[in-house]
């Protein structure tokens, strides 16, 4: 099976590169869009279209539980379960199609950024051999992630955006009720995902510097005097403290997040079972309402993983256009002190 995968992807080329995918001066966002071109709209059409197909069950569960079970229809019941199998199977060759695409734009960005990185690097005096530690930092992981930014960015936005207002639409026309208690459960995970961003930029730029710092240590002091050697390994300490801070901070989050979504689905439940021990709806809706609060959640976390990611391959941009320029702030162990990370 491996073989047949490794044949396709042999075929498979990079877009016509750019002159230079690094610009001096050159703001992120504008990075984005000249380095993905009219592949972003297109990668764009796609990700609509998964959104709306993963939207297609939502309704089909509500039909069978409020018709075809209801009613007591097999017949209903085995046309609404095939509608229903159509539609993961459409959703899921959909999915494959964008991530595949997202994946060939990303990787596209990123060989044209090594091919300038490289011709860069060889470009520099033979003081820069210092540096060569940072080099490949640069032009390994760092440029991997801005340019995977690159192949999900804006699709991946386009696709979580299409997938809330369909379901937030459904949800108010169904019962406008349930909809506002899903809106409300949610505002808090937002509000406490963009007070925390700002931490996190901090944690995700000095990881940088100090991974660059190393890489030099490691190309320059292992070999040379036990003190320069004693610095990498207070540097290797230092990554890791910082690593640990970065996780538990980040999935502390996350964890706060999930328990926001499971009081939000309880919230949902509970509401729903009012109304219908009310009459005022019915079991088929707080079904849907629940399916539909899970999938409205969803892309709330995917947005807000968006964010977080774009701030962090901002960052990484920065540093690296810094770079290029010739302006080294991993070489005095700070990153301009402490970073402005405002737009």
């Amino acid at each position: 099976m491996s073989g047949i995968f490794t044949t396709i992807a042999r075929r498979f080329t990079p877009f016509k590169p750019m002159a230079d995918a690094i610009r001096a001066g050159e703001k992120f966002p504008s990075f984005v869009r000249r380095a993905s071109g009219m592949h972003q709209v297109y990668v764009s059409v796609i990700a609509i279209s998964v959104a709306l197909a993963n939207f297609i069950p939502i309704d089909l569960q509500r039909r069978v539980v409020d018709g075809a079970i209801a009613d007591k229809n097999v017949r209903a019941l085995l046309m609404l379960g095939g509608l229903y199998l159509a539609a993961i199977l459409l959703h899921a060759g959909l999915k494959y199609a964008l991530i595949v695409y997202q994946g060939w734009l990303g990787e596209s960005v990123v060989k044209t950024a090594r091919d300038q990185l490289a011709l860069v690097a060889t470009q520099r005096s033979a003081r820069e051999h210092a540096r060569s530690g940072q080099t490949a930092s640069i032009i390994g992981n760092e440029i991997d992630y801005v340019g995977g930014f690159v192949g999900t960015s804006i699709s991946e936005c386009v696709v979580n955006v299409t997938m809330m207002i369909s379901v937030v639409s459904y949800m108010i026309y169904m019962q406008p009720v349930i909809a506002l208690v899903s809106g409300v459960s949610l505002l808090p995970q937002i509000l406490l995902a963009l007070y925390m961003q700002k931490d996190l930029n901090t944690l995700v730029e000095r990881q940088v510097v100090l991974v660059r710092r190393l890489g030099n240590q490691a190309v320059n002091s292992f070999a040379s005097h036990s003190t320069k050697r004693r610095a990498a390994f207070r540097t290797i300490r230092t990554i890791f403290s910082n690593r640990l801070e970065f996780y538990l901070l980040r999935f502390g989050l996350k964890t706060l997040l999930n328990i926001a979504n499971a009081a939000g689905s309880l919230m949902v439940l509970i509401v729903g079972g009012y109304l219908v021990i009310r009459g005022q709806t019915t079991i088929g809706t707080v079904v849907a309402f629940i399916s539909g609060f899970q999938r409205l959640s969803e892309p709330t976390g995917e947005l807000l993983d968006f964010y977080r990611a774009y701030w962090q391959a901002k960052v990484q941009f920065r540093m690296i256009v810094q770079w290029v320029d010739g302006n080294h702030p991993s070489q005095t162990g700070h990153s301009s002190a402490q970073p402005e990370l405002n737009r």
